[in-house]
Protein backbone atom coordinates (compact mmCIF):
# COMPACT_ATOMS: atom_id res chain seq x y z
CA UNK A 1 0.00 0.00 0.00
CA UNK A 2 3.18 2.07 1.15
CA UNK A 3 4.05 1.34 -2.35
CA UNK A 4 1.50 2.42 -4.38
CA UNK A 5 1.40 5.75 -2.43
CA UNK A 6 5.05 6.49 -3.41
CA UNK A 7 4.52 5.30 -6.83
CA UNK A 8 1.61 8.45 -7.22
CA UNK A 9 3.20 10.35 -5.54
CA UNK A 10 6.45 10.28 -7.48
CA UNK A 11 4.57 10.44 -10.49
CA UNK A 12 2.60 13.87 -9.96
CA UNK A 13 5.80 15.39 -9.45
CA UNK A 14 6.97 13.99 -12.84
CA UNK A 15 3.95 15.27 -14.51
CA UNK A 16 4.15 18.58 -12.97
CA UNK A 17 7.90 18.68 -13.75
CA UNK A 18 7.16 18.19 -17.55
CA UNK A 19 4.48 20.44 -17.59
CA UNK A 20 6.57 23.33 -16.44
CA UNK A 21 9.51 22.29 -18.70
CA UNK A 22 7.72 21.91 -21.97
CA UNK A 23 4.99 24.69 -21.36
CA UNK A 24 7.41 28.07 -19.97
CA UNK A 25 8.71 28.06 -23.28
CA UNK A 26 5.81 28.92 -24.67
CA UNK A 27 4.51 31.94 -23.17
CA UNK A 28 6.16 34.93 -24.67
CA UNK A 29 8.44 37.15 -21.95
CA UNK A 30 10.01 33.71 -20.69
CA UNK A 31 13.03 33.49 -22.80
CA UNK A 32 15.40 35.95 -22.04
CA UNK A 33 16.20 37.74 -25.21
CA UNK A 34 11.80 38.43 -24.74
CA UNK A 35 13.02 40.05 -21.49
CA UNK A 36 13.69 44.15 -21.07
CA UNK A 37 15.62 43.55 -18.21
CA UNK A 38 15.85 46.69 -16.40
CA UNK A 39 19.08 48.26 -15.05
CA UNK A 40 18.32 52.01 -14.27
CA UNK A 41 15.45 54.26 -15.23
CA UNK A 42 16.13 58.55 -15.99
CA UNK A 43 13.33 60.94 -15.50
CA UNK A 44 13.08 64.30 -16.93
CA UNK A 45 10.27 66.78 -18.28
CA UNK A 46 9.93 67.80 -22.11
CA UNK A 47 7.22 70.02 -21.84
CA UNK A 48 4.20 68.42 -20.24
CA UNK A 49 5.35 65.64 -20.33
CA UNK A 50 8.14 63.20 -19.18
CA UNK A 51 10.52 61.89 -20.93
CA UNK A 52 11.94 58.34 -19.46
CA UNK A 53 15.21 56.86 -20.53
CA UNK A 54 15.69 53.07 -19.74
CA UNK A 55 19.29 51.16 -19.54
CA UNK A 56 18.57 47.45 -20.10
CA UNK A 57 20.77 44.39 -20.78
CA UNK A 58 21.36 43.79 -24.22
CA UNK A 59 19.94 40.05 -24.03
CA UNK A 60 21.29 38.94 -27.83
CA UNK A 61 24.37 39.12 -26.84
CA UNK A 62 23.66 37.45 -22.97
CA UNK A 63 21.58 34.50 -25.19
CA UNK A 64 23.67 34.27 -28.25
CA UNK A 65 26.06 32.12 -28.96
CA UNK A 66 28.05 33.99 -31.07
CA UNK A 67 27.73 37.84 -29.91
CA UNK A 68 29.59 39.30 -32.99
CA UNK A 69 26.46 38.65 -34.71
CA UNK A 70 24.06 40.97 -32.06
CA UNK A 71 26.62 44.32 -31.43
CA UNK A 72 29.03 44.35 -29.04
CA UNK A 73 27.67 47.03 -26.67
CA UNK A 74 26.76 45.59 -22.64
CA UNK A 75 23.52 47.31 -22.56
CA UNK A 76 21.04 49.67 -24.92
CA UNK A 77 19.22 52.57 -24.21
CA UNK A 78 15.89 53.77 -24.95
CA UNK A 79 14.11 56.87 -24.34
CA UNK A 80 10.53 57.30 -24.37
CA UNK A 81 7.93 60.51 -24.04
CA UNK A 82 4.31 59.77 -22.40
CA UNK A 83 1.87 62.22 -20.45
CA UNK A 84 2.62 59.99 -17.43
CA UNK A 85 6.07 57.50 -16.21
CA UNK A 86 4.19 54.85 -16.64
CA UNK A 87 3.16 55.60 -20.39
CA UNK A 88 6.24 56.48 -21.28
CA UNK A 89 7.67 53.41 -20.14
CA UNK A 90 4.93 50.87 -21.73
CA UNK A 91 5.80 53.47 -25.03
CA UNK A 92 9.75 51.95 -24.82
CA UNK A 93 7.83 48.63 -25.40
CA UNK A 94 6.87 49.25 -29.16
CA UNK A 95 11.03 50.39 -29.52
CA UNK A 96 12.39 46.73 -28.54
CA UNK A 97 9.64 44.59 -28.95
CA UNK A 98 10.57 43.13 -25.32
CA UNK A 99 8.63 42.51 -22.15
CA UNK A 100 9.56 45.41 -19.16
CA UNK A 101 10.92 43.84 -15.90
CA UNK A 102 12.17 45.60 -12.74
CA UNK A 103 13.43 43.30 -10.91
CA UNK A 104 16.89 43.96 -11.63
CA UNK A 105 16.48 48.19 -11.83
CA UNK A 106 19.07 48.84 -9.53
CA UNK A 107 18.26 53.09 -9.51
CA UNK A 108 16.11 55.90 -10.89
CA UNK A 109 17.37 58.98 -11.45
CA UNK A 110 15.07 61.78 -11.66
CA UNK A 111 16.39 65.52 -13.10
CA UNK A 112 16.41 69.13 -11.43
CA UNK A 113 13.00 69.76 -13.36
CA UNK A 114 11.32 66.64 -12.25
CA UNK A 115 12.40 66.98 -8.67
CA UNK A 116 10.72 70.17 -8.46
CA UNK A 117 7.57 68.48 -9.03
CA UNK A 118 5.86 66.42 -6.11
CA UNK A 119 7.90 63.72 -6.54
CA UNK A 120 5.35 60.92 -5.06
CA UNK A 121 3.68 61.09 -8.29
CA UNK A 122 6.81 60.52 -10.10
CA UNK A 123 7.26 57.38 -7.95
CA UNK A 124 3.73 56.13 -7.80
CA UNK A 125 4.58 53.64 -10.78
CA UNK A 126 7.65 52.16 -9.04
CA UNK A 127 5.96 51.60 -5.92
CA UNK A 128 2.85 49.87 -7.31
CA UNK A 129 4.94 47.49 -9.75
CA UNK A 130 4.78 44.12 -8.18
CA UNK A 131 8.60 43.61 -10.49
CA UNK A 132 10.11 46.20 -9.15
CA UNK A 133 12.75 46.40 -5.70
CA UNK A 134 12.30 48.25 -2.59
CA UNK A 135 15.92 48.73 -2.26
CA UNK A 136 15.90 50.50 -6.05
CA UNK A 137 18.41 53.93 -5.09
CA UNK A 138 17.04 57.39 -5.59
CA UNK A 139 19.10 60.08 -6.92
CA UNK A 140 19.79 63.60 -8.97
CA UNK A 141 20.97 64.84 -11.62
CA UNK A 142 22.95 67.83 -11.19
CA UNK A 143 23.72 70.02 -14.23
CA UNK A 144 22.30 67.93 -16.72
CA UNK A 145 19.00 66.22 -17.50
CA UNK A 146 18.69 62.70 -15.90
CA UNK A 147 18.68 60.87 -19.37
CA UNK A 148 22.02 62.09 -20.51
CA UNK A 149 23.68 60.62 -17.35
CA UNK A 150 22.42 57.35 -18.59
CA UNK A 151 23.96 58.31 -21.99
CA UNK A 152 27.34 59.38 -21.06
CA UNK A 153 30.55 57.76 -22.03
CA UNK A 154 32.07 56.03 -18.78
CA UNK A 155 34.18 53.20 -21.14
CA UNK A 156 32.74 50.30 -22.68
CA UNK A 157 30.98 47.05 -21.84
CA UNK A 158 30.25 48.94 -18.91
CA UNK A 159 26.40 49.15 -16.98
CA UNK A 160 26.27 52.76 -16.81
CA UNK A 161 23.07 51.56 -13.52
CA UNK A 162 25.64 49.65 -12.20
CA UNK A 163 28.58 51.63 -11.71
CA UNK A 164 26.37 54.52 -10.29
CA UNK A 165 25.04 52.40 -7.79
CA UNK A 166 28.46 50.96 -6.88
CA UNK A 167 29.14 55.02 -6.22
CA UNK A 168 26.24 55.62 -4.44
CA UNK A 169 26.80 52.93 -1.81
CA UNK A 170 30.12 54.08 -1.66
CA UNK A 171 29.15 57.45 -1.17
CA UNK A 172 26.99 55.60 1.81
CA UNK A 173 29.66 53.74 3.51
CA UNK A 174 31.71 56.39 3.50
CA UNK A 175 29.41 58.93 5.49
CA UNK A 176 29.10 61.27 2.66
CA UNK A 177 25.43 60.79 1.92
CA UNK A 178 23.03 58.87 3.58
CA UNK A 179 21.61 55.50 1.73
CA UNK A 180 18.56 56.49 0.03
CA UNK A 181 16.43 53.82 -1.26
CA UNK A 182 13.02 53.64 -2.68
CA UNK A 183 11.10 51.96 0.56
CA UNK A 184 13.20 55.06 2.68
CA UNK A 185 11.68 57.51 0.37
CA UNK A 186 8.29 56.59 0.47
CA UNK A 187 8.37 56.01 4.42
CA UNK A 188 9.78 59.81 4.51
CA UNK A 189 6.61 60.71 2.44
CA UNK A 190 4.51 59.12 4.36
CA UNK A 191 5.69 60.54 7.71
CA UNK A 192 3.75 63.89 7.60
CA UNK A 193 6.72 65.13 9.89
CA UNK A 194 9.46 64.10 7.63
CA UNK A 195 11.35 65.44 4.17
CA UNK A 196 13.39 63.78 1.83
CA UNK A 197 16.95 64.16 0.97
CA UNK A 198 18.29 62.55 -2.22
CA UNK A 199 21.90 62.12 -3.23
CA UNK A 200 23.10 64.36 -6.01
CA UNK A 201 25.04 63.23 -9.27
CA UNK A 202 27.36 65.12 -11.53
CA UNK A 203 28.99 64.33 -14.77
CA UNK A 204 32.86 65.38 -14.84
CA UNK A 205 34.93 64.95 -17.74
CA UNK A 206 37.69 62.54 -17.89
CA UNK A 207 39.71 62.81 -21.00
CA UNK A 208 37.05 61.97 -23.52
CA UNK A 209 35.24 59.99 -21.39
CA UNK A 210 33.04 61.46 -18.43
CA UNK A 211 32.83 60.05 -14.33
CA UNK A 212 30.15 59.98 -12.44
CA UNK A 213 30.29 62.27 -9.25
CA UNK A 214 28.64 62.08 -5.70
CA UNK A 215 29.08 64.30 -2.80
CA UNK A 216 26.21 66.05 -1.69
CA UNK A 217 22.23 66.25 -1.19
CA UNK A 218 19.21 67.82 -2.48
CA UNK A 219 16.75 68.87 -0.30
CA UNK A 220 12.98 68.30 -0.17
CA UNK A 221 10.10 70.33 0.76
CA UNK A 222 7.35 68.73 3.00
CA UNK A 223 5.31 68.93 -0.66
CA UNK A 224 7.70 66.42 -1.77
CA UNK A 225 9.62 68.97 -4.29
CA UNK A 226 13.15 70.17 -4.38
CA UNK A 227 14.09 72.89 -2.56
CA UNK A 228 17.93 73.40 -2.36
CA UNK A 229 21.43 71.80 -2.48
CA UNK A 230 23.73 71.02 0.49
CA UNK A 231 27.38 71.14 0.36
CA UNK A 232 29.74 68.26 1.03
CA UNK A 233 30.07 69.52 4.56
CA UNK A 234 26.26 69.59 5.54
CA UNK A 235 25.33 66.35 3.99
CA UNK A 236 28.05 64.33 6.01
CA UNK A 237 26.55 66.63 8.69
CA UNK A 238 23.44 65.04 7.93
CA UNK A 239 24.33 61.23 8.14
CA UNK A 240 25.97 62.29 11.60
CA UNK A 241 22.71 63.14 12.77
CA UNK A 242 20.39 60.57 10.92
CA UNK A 243 22.47 58.04 12.93
CA UNK A 244 23.74 56.65 9.78
CA UNK A 245 27.66 57.24 10.58
CA UNK A 246 29.95 53.93 9.81
CA UNK A 247 33.17 55.85 8.93
CA UNK A 248 34.75 58.17 6.64
CA UNK A 249 37.86 60.64 6.81
CA UNK A 250 38.90 63.32 9.11
CA UNK A 251 41.74 66.20 8.69
CA UNK A 252 42.94 68.43 10.68
CA UNK A 253 46.02 69.95 12.63
CA UNK A 254 48.51 69.99 15.01
CA UNK A 255 49.72 73.42 16.57
CA UNK A 256 52.01 73.85 14.09
CA UNK A 257 50.05 73.79 11.09
CA UNK A 258 50.69 69.97 10.46
CA UNK A 259 47.88 68.57 8.59
CA UNK A 260 46.66 64.51 9.97
CA UNK A 261 44.25 62.84 8.37
CA UNK A 262 41.80 60.48 10.40
CA UNK A 263 39.76 57.15 8.91
CA UNK A 264 36.54 57.38 10.64
CA UNK A 265 36.42 53.32 11.94
CA UNK A 266 32.91 53.39 13.83
CA UNK A 267 30.75 55.50 14.51
CA UNK A 268 27.48 55.97 16.72
CA UNK A 269 24.59 58.65 17.33
CA UNK A 270 22.67 58.67 20.70
CA UNK A 271 19.49 61.38 21.43
CA UNK A 272 18.33 62.70 24.52
CA UNK A 273 14.78 64.91 23.61
CA UNK A 274 12.99 67.00 26.13
CA UNK A 275 10.19 69.71 25.79
CA UNK A 276 9.79 72.63 27.23
CA UNK A 277 6.98 74.86 26.92
CA UNK A 278 6.27 73.21 23.97
CA UNK A 279 9.65 74.12 22.65
CA UNK A 280 11.56 70.65 21.87
CA UNK A 281 15.82 70.44 22.96
CA UNK A 282 17.39 68.13 20.97
CA UNK A 283 20.86 66.97 22.83
CA UNK A 284 23.03 64.53 20.40
CA UNK A 285 25.80 62.85 21.50
CA UNK A 286 28.04 61.89 18.33
CA UNK A 287 30.80 59.41 19.13
CA UNK A 288 33.41 58.81 16.72
CA UNK A 289 36.44 55.84 16.75
CA UNK A 290 39.45 57.32 14.70
CA UNK A 291 43.12 55.63 13.72
CA UNK A 292 45.54 58.15 12.28
CA UNK A 293 45.84 57.82 8.23
CA UNK A 294 48.55 59.89 7.42
CA UNK A 295 50.32 62.96 9.28
CA UNK A 296 52.72 65.45 7.58
CA UNK A 297 54.72 66.03 11.01
CA UNK A 298 58.39 64.93 13.22
CA UNK A 299 59.31 62.86 9.76
CA UNK A 300 58.21 59.62 11.33
CA UNK A 301 59.20 60.19 14.77
CA UNK A 302 56.83 59.41 17.73
CA UNK A 303 53.85 61.35 18.31
CA UNK A 304 53.46 63.27 21.40
CA UNK A 305 50.53 62.60 23.97
CA UNK A 306 49.95 66.18 23.81
CA UNK A 307 49.89 66.41 20.08
CA UNK A 308 47.24 63.27 19.91
CA UNK A 309 45.14 66.11 22.36
CA UNK A 310 45.06 68.61 20.07
CA UNK A 311 44.03 66.48 17.27
CA UNK A 312 40.96 65.33 19.59
CA UNK A 313 40.06 68.00 20.87
CA UNK A 314 40.34 70.34 17.09
CA UNK A 315 38.26 67.18 15.62
CA UNK A 316 35.61 67.42 18.23
CA UNK A 317 35.45 71.00 18.05
CA UNK A 318 35.10 71.35 14.47
CA UNK A 319 32.41 68.64 13.71
CA UNK A 320 30.28 70.18 16.49
CA UNK A 321 30.87 73.17 14.74
CA UNK A 322 29.84 71.28 11.44
CA UNK A 323 26.65 70.27 13.10
CA UNK A 324 25.55 73.21 14.59
CA UNK A 325 26.15 75.14 11.30
CA UNK A 326 24.31 72.68 9.12
CA UNK A 327 21.32 72.47 11.84
CA UNK A 328 21.39 76.70 11.21
CA UNK A 329 21.01 76.20 7.32
CA UNK A 330 18.01 73.97 6.92
CA UNK A 331 16.04 75.97 9.34
CA UNK A 332 17.10 78.75 7.68
CA UNK A 333 15.90 77.57 4.69
CA UNK A 334 12.39 76.21 5.31
CA UNK A 335 12.93 74.39 8.09
CA UNK A 336 12.64 70.75 6.04
CA UNK A 337 13.30 68.19 8.44
CA UNK A 338 15.11 66.47 6.00
CA UNK A 339 17.24 65.36 10.13
CA UNK A 340 14.06 63.11 11.27
CA UNK A 341 13.93 64.89 14.37
CA UNK A 342 10.11 64.68 14.47
CA UNK A 343 10.25 60.73 14.61
CA UNK A 344 12.98 60.76 17.60
CA UNK A 345 10.35 63.14 19.32
CA UNK A 346 7.88 60.39 18.35
CA UNK A 347 10.01 57.74 20.12
CA UNK A 348 11.04 59.73 23.34
CA UNK A 349 7.51 62.02 23.52
CA UNK A 350 4.34 60.50 22.32
CA UNK A 351 1.90 63.38 23.70
CA UNK A 352 4.66 66.09 22.74
CA UNK A 353 4.43 64.62 19.22
CA UNK A 354 0.46 64.17 19.25
CA UNK A 355 0.45 68.17 20.06
CA UNK A 356 3.58 69.86 18.34
CA UNK A 357 3.36 67.45 15.27
CA UNK A 358 0.25 68.87 13.60
CA UNK A 359 2.18 72.13 12.83
CA UNK A 360 5.97 70.52 13.06
CA UNK A 361 7.69 72.65 10.14
CA UNK A 362 6.92 75.82 13.00
CA UNK A 363 7.81 73.32 15.80
CA UNK A 364 10.93 72.24 14.29
CA UNK A 365 11.58 75.97 13.44
CA UNK A 366 11.78 76.87 17.12
CA UNK A 367 13.58 73.72 18.75
CA UNK A 368 16.78 73.84 20.02
CA UNK A 369 19.62 71.77 19.21
CA UNK A 370 22.39 70.98 21.49
CA UNK A 371 25.99 68.59 20.29
CA UNK A 372 28.14 67.22 22.18
CA UNK A 373 31.03 65.14 20.63
CA UNK A 374 33.59 62.55 21.39
CA UNK A 375 36.24 61.45 19.57
CA UNK A 376 38.88 57.70 20.59
CA UNK A 377 41.79 57.75 18.97
CA UNK A 378 42.53 54.33 18.51
CA UNK A 379 45.37 54.32 17.16
CA UNK A 380 48.21 56.63 15.36
CA UNK A 381 49.91 54.37 13.41
CA UNK A 382 53.19 53.03 16.12
CA UNK A 383 52.82 49.97 17.51
CA UNK A 384 55.19 48.38 15.10
CA UNK A 385 58.22 51.03 15.14
CA UNK A 386 57.67 52.01 18.36
CA UNK A 387 57.07 49.00 20.39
Amino acid sequence: MEMKTVKKVGLLFFVLFAFVSFCSCERYGTEVEDMMIIQGVAVDKSGNNFEVTIEMLNNKQSASADASNVGDEMTLIYSAKGQTVAEALRLIINKTGTVPTYTHNKLVILSEEVAKTDISKVLDFFERDYTTQPITLLCVAKGEKAGEVLKADIGKDISKSEVLEKILNQSALSSITPKTRLIDVINTILDETACISLPVVTLEKNGKTKTFFVENLAVFDYKNEFSYFLNREASESVVKLLGELKNGTLVTEDEDGNKATFIIVDGKTSYDVTVNNDIVNFNVKVKMYCDLNAYEGDKFKSIKDETVKIFKENIEFSTEREILNTYETILQYGSFDVLRFGRRLLQNNKNAYVKLGKDWQNSFNNSNLNVDVEVIIRRIGEESYHE
